[in-house]
């Protein structure tokens, strides 16, 4: 994540004034971090198979590290007592339901807790300038494995064959409304649901000014 939205994403989550937060899917903990650095109480959750550098972050900040794996791992593991769980520029690049893991999720939280997520809009600015142009909203898809995302892609990718996403890692980027639905679904009540842009341009400001749902990021905050 860029440190603007990152910044941003801090000062959101700092004023939920969450007890103690479960960053699912950290990478390199900036956020959970900048979390700590804020006197926040923070755990994160990480698949098991993750990059080394996506876990040495962790013990080296005091933070602990659970090794689950969202959608078939058991969260009852977590031995804390979680109010506030972050899935930050996650979701889009989710193979499997949302739901698999937002169950999880509502069932591990207690009676108030919070679920804060934030992702990329699907009807962004930028995406549909490129469709009126017509251009592809979504990346194009390579005969050949880019070499920098060879290792990265053995994360989501345990088939050993090829697949479209393995470059842009976005499998799919999703509506403000589609989100709200995965959290009503899931029983969360939507406490909060708004857009963002965090990189200002003016011509893109006007035109988002006038049509919010261009913005680049959507955040949502759902209660238990």
């Amino acid at each position: 994540m860029d440190e603007i939205r990152i910044n941003n994403t801090k000062n959101d989550l700092i004023g939920l004034n969450g007890s103690l937060y479960c960053d699912l899917g950290p990478g390199t903990g900036t956020l959970s971090i900048k979390l700590t650095e804020g006197n926040k109480k923070v755990i994160a959750v990480e698949a098991p198979w993750a990059l080394e550098e996506n876990k040495v972050w962790a013990d080296k900040n005091g933070i602990r590290m659970y090794y689950i794996e969202f959608f078939t791992g058991d969260f009852s593991q977590i031995q804390e007592n979680v109010d506030c769980f972050i899935l930050a520029h996650s979701i889009a690049h989710f193979r499997y339901s949302p739901y698999l893991l937002f169950q999880k999720i509502y069932n591990k939280l207690p009676i108030g807790g919070r679920f804060y997520l934030s992702t990329v809009n699907a009807t962004s600015f930028e995406r549909v300038l490129s469709f009126m142009k017509g251009q592809p909203i979504v990346e194009k898809v390579t005969k050949d494995l880019d070499k920098g995302f060879i290792e990265v892609a053995k994360d989501f990718n345990k088939t050993g064959l090829r697949q479209i996403w393995d470059d842009w890692m976005h499998v799919k980027e999703y509506t403000k409304k589609e989100i709200e639905d995965l959290f009503i679904n899931s029983g969360f009540k939507i406490e909060k649901s708004y857009y963002r842009t965090n990189f200002k341009h003016w011509k893109k400001n006007i035109f988002i000014k006038m049509f919010p749902y261009l913005a680049e990021e959507i955040i949502v905050i759902g209660r238990k």
